[in-house]
């Protein structure tokens, strides 16, 4: 019984860092496409000698700036999501490590029950064997 709530416990945990896991990912797929579309958005408007006005050069600035801050955001949401994460994961371990201590002491004293039974049948089978030196068959 004990050990069924620990696998459950550790299934539980298993199931929250999957999601942290997948949570994770999100984010740094989401800062990947931001940091590319910087990138690719800078080297198509980037080249300041083609004859921009100046108007469009003040929105391609303001825009440039806004998608900075927004990688800003993202990188910090990449950091709290993969520390999140590895909380999430410390808790999954030591969970799993509940459950095997669990598995191990459940199986030394299944080990010990069947060491003790096996001293019992000898002795048993030692008094009988006894028993039967001691007393003729028929008498």
């Amino acid at each position: 019984m004990v050990l069924r709530v620990a696998e459950h416990q550790e299934q539980e945990a298993a199931g929250y860092l999957a999601q942290y896991q997948q949570q994770l990912a999100g984010e740094r797929s989401q800062l990947d496409q931001l940091e590319q579309y910087h990138h690719s958005y800078l080297n198509e408007y980037g080249d300041t000698s083609v004859g921009h006005s100046v108007q469009d050069m003040m929105r391609y600035s303001d825009f440039i700036g806004r998608l900075a801050g927004a990688i800003d955001e993202q990188q910090l949401k990449v950091a709290n999501a993969a520390e999140q994460c590895e909380k999430v994961m410390q808790h999954w371990q030591v969970k799993r490590h509940k459950r095997k201590s669990l598995e191990s002491l459940i199986e030394r004293l299944r080990q010990g029950e069947n060491a003790e039974l096996e001293r019992k049948l000898q002795k048993e089978l030692d008094e009988l064997a006894n028993l039967n030196r001691q007393s003729p068959p028929y008498g």
